[in-house]
């Protein structure tokens, strides 16, 4: 059935549903959206509602979403899905476990549209606000769902399609919230539907390693080994005053363990590894390997931890940035770490290092470190930073005129 016949006749199927709602649905319709109808209609919702309601004032937004849990990992998110929104065709929303919305990124027309159906930060898409949708489905069913078009329960949205995937905490298993993406037709299919399922599993993979319960957390120890992750796409190891070059992927293990001093499960690696996180045999091969290495002593299981206190040169420029050392972190900062790394997780440590360290960076008010900063890979694209440095650097500077040029080119 081409897509213009299948439109209609979910438009008819609609219509008859809503007509005698407890007449049997036809193949055409999947369980999951059936399903979802049938509870939107019980819960009330209208059908003929044009667009959701908002739940939230702009004036109460800013510091609720502050201080969600999703906040944190909004650098990963953006870089996972937002950066090629534009190029896609897609919005991004981030939101909470009600189906409010926090975050609505990407696609500048597209939101602009979307605003007629109130998609925007603050509005609530639960099931029970707006019928069947992707954001409000996936919550109520807490897995991963797509809604296309006139699968939605509210004509106003039927010229839409959207596919989310819920967010759990990886701990306790609670409901956080949900991560969408909406746009035309092709949004809603199992390319798309697969990208979000990783987005949201990289989310609880970089929540797990951001949280560390105090009841199991070790007696501090002093550092026996050091891990040299900057710059390069494979680390070194140095400990018992040897000195051992690791893979990129026990490079990555080793990272993932040192952030982790409680341990973690399989399955968390598995996720903070692989976009999809079905690689369980994989990572515990890996991890197998990876004690060869290293030596059967250094490295426990359930939950995989390491048997030695291990420092990073990340946490070195850290610690300089916490003590204001900015100029001397800089120095320290030879570039990313694993700047090949692709695994979800390691990409959401190295954006929240990176970001800290540009931050520090833009707020030190110094044009040493700012032009520094912007002739590294990671800054030479930094317009605030071109910016700020062209605010501070005297004028009649020669610096000044090539920081202007380079600044006008980024604009």
């Amino acid at each position: 059935m081409s897509s213009m016949k299948r439109i209609g006749a979910l438009a008819a199927v609609h219509e008859n549903f809503l007509a005698a709602p407890t007449s049997p649905l036809p193949d055409l319709i999947r369980p999951v959206v059936a399903d979802s109808w049938r509870r939107s209609l019980a819960l009330g919702v209208d059908p003929q509602t044009e667009a959701a309601p908002v739940d939230m004032p702009e004036n109460e937004l800013a510091d609720y979403r502050a201080n969600h849990p999703l906040a944190a990992m909004m650098p990963l998110i953006r870089r996972l899905l937002t950066e090629d929104a534009d190029e896609a065709g897609h919005i991004v929303a981030v939101g909470d476990a009600l189906g409010r919305l926090l975050w609505v990124e990407g696609h500048h027309r597209l939101r602009s549209r979307a605003e007629n159906m109130q998609f925007v930060e603050g509005s609530l898409w639960s099931e029970r606000a707006a019928g069947t949708n992707a954001p409000g489905t996936a919550l109520a069913l807490g897995r991963p769902v797509q809604i296309s078009a006139g699968e939605h329960f509210g004509l106003g949205v039927q010229s839409w399609s959207c596919v989310a995937a819920p967010v759990h905490h990886p701990l306790t298993g609670d409901l956080l919230g949900v991560i969408d993406l909406t746009g035309g037709p092709d949004v809603a299919g199992p390319r798309t539907l697969a990208l979000v399922r990783a987005c949201a599993a990289a989310v609880e993979a970089g929540l797990q390693l951001r949280t560390t319960p105090v009841a199991v957390m070790p007696a501090p120890r002093k550092p026996a080994a050091t891990l040299r992750l900057l710059g390069a796409e494979a680390g070194t190891l140095e400990f018992d005053g040897r000195s051992v070059d690791l893979s990129r992927r026990h490079t990555e293990l080793v990272w993932l363990l040192a952030s982790a001093p409680h341990g973690l499960s399989a399955q968390a690696i598995d996720v903070a590894l692989h976009d999809e996180g079905e690689h369980l045999i994989t990572v515990r091969a890996e991890i197998n390997r990876l004690r060869r290495v290293l030596g059967p002593s250094l490295l426990s299981s359930r939950p995989y931890r390491l048997n030695l206190p291990i420092q990073t040169d990340i946490a070195q420029v850290r610690e300089a940035l916490a003590e204001g050392r900015v100029q001397q972190a800089l120095q320290q900062f030879t570039g990313s770490p694993l700047p090949g790394s692709d695994a979800p997780g390691i990409r959401s440590m190295t954006d929240e290092f990176v970001c800290e360290v540009r931050e520090a960076v833009l707020a030190s008010g110094s044009a040493a470190v700012l032009e520094r900063w912007v002739h590294l890979p990671e800054g030479s694209d930094d317009a605030a930073a071109w910016q700020t440095l062209v605010r501070i650097l005297p004028a009649g500077s020669p610096r000044l005129v090539l920081a202007r040029a380079r600044l006008g080119r980024l604009s």
